[in-house]
């Protein structure tokens, strides 16, 4: 599994002279917590992340600030072709939230977030239960086929011979077998 198959590809992204406040509301529309700041060539350049943002409506108000003021410049990435696992390790070394994912020129992919590795392992376990059930489901076939009577040489079941049952009955002070088919007190 790679970070190819689980990235967003195409991520909302934001220019380094947008305001900050400009960034805050795509982050509230759109409900994401971080966003890859790209330059004129969409090269990436930066991330903000929300808490940056929050930060920076506390420190500076109502004064206009450009996100490029703000943004983390050392931007951690992982490539498209990298496992999963290995973006997974980095999120949990790093302790952040989501790795922008670049071509090795460090042209902008995707992102590859906590949630999206999340729903891999969504994905992974129910394939795995799946599977596991698949695989119990043929067991129980298996183990049902085994108990199977056998079949003759010409492809009929053999049977076992009937064997008539038979009921006690007292009638005058004698007890005789009657077959199961007559039920006493009937005649």
């Amino acid at each position: 599994m790679d970070v190819r198959k689980h990235m967003t590809a195409r991520p909302i992204t934001i220019g380094e002279d947008a305001d900050f406040k400009e960034a805050m509301g795509i982050m509230q529309k759109h409900r994401i917590r971080r966003l890859p700041v790209v330059d004129a060539s969409g090269m990436l350049s930066g991330i903000v992340a929300e808490r940056d943002l929050v930060a920076a409506a506390d420190r500076y108000l109502n004064s206009p600030v450009d996100v490029a003021r703000i943004m983390t410049r050392k931007v951690v990435t992982i490539g498209d072709s990298a496992p999963v696992i290995e973006a997974a390790a980095l999120l949990i070394e790093r302790k952040i939230g989501g790795l922008p994912v670049t071509n090795a020129r460090g042209r902008l992919l995707g992102i590859i977030t906590e949630t999206d590795l999340l729903k891999a392992l969504t994905s992974l376990l129910r394939q795995g239960a799946a599977e596991s059930s698949l695989t119990s489901a043929r067991a129980t076939k298996t183990k049902s086929a085994a108990r199977k009577r056998p079949t003759t040489k010409k492809g009929r079941k053999a049977t076992a011979p009937k064997a008539k049952a038979t009921v006690a009955t007292q009638k005058r002070g004698r007890t005789r077998q009657t077959p199961s088919a007559k039920r006493p007190g009937k005649r």
